[in-house]
């Protein structure tokens, strides 16, 4: 094959792309192309994506661009409807084929169809740590519990697939311009604590954090004791940013721990971060195997599990960190403040969201696709019809009790004290939530 385009997508790296590999071992010349995506197609707000995650993909589109470049090739970026750009870019270069990997969501799979139509497109799949084809199981018989899941992938040891090397890149066809990549970042808000977590995308911020997660503070041999923690850096990972843009593989990180269980010897905690990765993996599996069903009012079920009102001043209230609870409060402010959440925080605040406020799961699930810098459609619906009772769960209620949740794991009040303060200080309007 003369010429390629490829499409990166969710999948913002060199190392361990299976489709990338793919079109190299094709392609003699290649284009390289993201497009931004657009952010009025979304029926709960104007933006859809805020300023966090803006600000986390722009780095990442410029950390890649950097890489490409080193290896003589550059990113090309596009605006406007995600098929139509990629079809107009390949025919105006004379791409005989697109490659991407492959996407499990609705408008990511239309996008993917759209494009097929009118230029061969080969998609790889690439995004979850078991390959789709190694499971014991067809996606379509895939279990209806997480546990009967892991059970059944974990029998015979996992069958995980090699990590891939960056493969020699195609140059580019003649005439392409070689200029860097620039674009202006989002403002990080200013007078912030200089503690206060801050994400930067790309994979050399994600290789490095993992150098210091593993063997720099060897967190990870006590990832299971501290991984419900609150503040700081190093109670849990915090891959999940560099996971959610494909940053980082779940392949890469995996075989990251088997390197770090050589050195410094595996254990439970080691081992539970690849429970983790199963998670993120059975939420996509379950994406795939129902389809554009995860949307629904009553997600998995045939109807809802509690009654919903959405009441508009419940609504913002959450939103804005402004119920009755402090300790969701104190959570809301971290995510809109940060673009980031604990996992423990995730679940109080969506088990008082659905089962205290009566709020649309739907509503909420999209808020945080706004603020989140990690947001993923599989993990984050996933997460939201779970707690909701709508998922993949034989338990009707997830319902947390936040004042206990609080007691165990903000003993002392500092999270809800450091987050509520600066919440108070820097105050969302109430007039800004759709």
């Amino acid at each position: 094959m003369k010429r390629a385009l490829y499409w990166f997508r969710e999948d913002l790296r060199l190392l361990d792309n299976p489709a990338l590999t793919a079109m190299v071992e094709q392609a003699d010349e290649a284009i390289f192309a993201f497009v931004i995506p657009n952010s009025d197609q979304w029926s709960r707000s104007e933006d859809r994506m805020g300023l966090h995650r803006s600000r986390f993909m722009m780095e990442s589109l410029m950390d890649l661009d950097r890489d490409l470049q080193e290896r003589g090739n550059q990113l090309m970026l596009l605006h406007g409807n995600p098929a139509e750009s990629i079809v107009k870019t390949a025919k105006q270069w004379e791409c005989e084929a697109v490659f991407s990997q492959s996407c499990h969501t609705e408008e990511e799979l239309q996008s993917t169809k759209d494009v097929a139509v009118l230029i061969p497109h080969h998609t790889v799949e690439g995004v979850t740590l078991i390959h789709p084809d190694d499971l014991p199981f067809s996606v379509e018989d895939l279990p209806e519990i997480f546990s009967r899941f892991r059970n059944k992938v974990e029998k015979r040891g996992l069958d995980i697939r090699e990590e891939l090397p960056i493969p020699h890149l195609p140059p580019p066809p003649a005439g392409v311009s070689r200029s860097p990549i620039t674009l202006e970042l989002p403002e990080r808000l200013v007078g912030l604590p200089d503690n206060t977590m801050s994400f930067t995308g790309g994979a050399k911020d994600g290789w490095e954090r993992l150098q210091h997660y593993f063997w720099g503070s060897q967190s990870l041999s006590e990832y299971k004791q501290t991984r419900n923690g609150m503040l700081g850096w190093d109670y849990s990972s915090k891959f999940s940013p560099w996971l959610a843009w494909g940053c980082l593989s779940a392949r890469s990180i995996y075989y990251a721990i088997r390197r770090y269980e050589e050195d410094e010897g595996a254990n439970d905690s080691t081992y539970w971060l690849i429970f983790e990765l199963l998670w993120r993996d059975y939420f996509r599996f379950v994406s795939m195997q129902h389809g554009k069903q995860i949307w629904r009012a009553t997600g998995l079920k045939e109807a809802p599990r509690n009654p919903v009102s959405h009441h508009p001043l419940q609504w913002k209230a959450w939103c804005t960190g402004n119920t009755r609870s402090a300790f969701v409060n104190a959570n809301m402010h971290e995510l809109r403040l940060t673009g980031f959440m604990s996992n423990r925080g995730r679940q109080n605040v969506a088990s008082y969201a659905v089962h205290d406020l009566g709020l649309d799961w739907r509503a909420c699930a999209a808020w945080f696709e706004h603020w989140l810098i990690d947001y993923d459609p599989c993990s984050n619906t996933g997460n939201w019809l779970y707690v909701s009772g709508i998922g993949n769960d034989p338990r009707p209620q997830r319902k947390f009790d936040v004042d206990w949740q609080a007691e165990r794991y903000d003993p002392m009040g500092a999270f809800q004290s450091h987050w509520n303060r600066l919440g108070e200080v820097f105050p969302l309007d109430p007039n800004k939530v759709p």
